[in-house]
């Protein structure tokens, strides 16, 4: 099998569950409008997080089209969550 389009396949599985891992807890936050037991510690240490393996990623191996997808709509994900929980707080 072309080792390729394994690559390639993986990247597309990693990136949808890290991309949306994030989206239930926004969609239940904007449905309840409630953000009660929400740990926003957990989505800026996550967006730090991204933020910095974006950087790591790019000076490491160049602009690596999965891992920069997965960081940046990730981060924007936690972002995201953040801008919520300040509206809804």
């Amino acid at each position: 099998m072309n080792t390729s389009l394994i690559e390639n396949t993986l990247g597309f599985i990693y990136n949808v569950c890290f991309i949306s891992c994030y989206w239930p807890q926004i969609i239940k936050s904007l449905k309840t409008k409630s953000v009660q037991d929400v740990s926003i510690a957990l989505f800026i240490i996550s967006i730090i997080g991204y933020m910095s393996a974006t950087a790591y990623a790019v000076m490491k191996f160049g602009l690596d089209f999965w891992l920069l997808a997965n960081y940046v709509l990730s981060g924007f994900s936690s972002a995201f969550m953040v801008y919520v929980y300040y509206k809804y707080k």
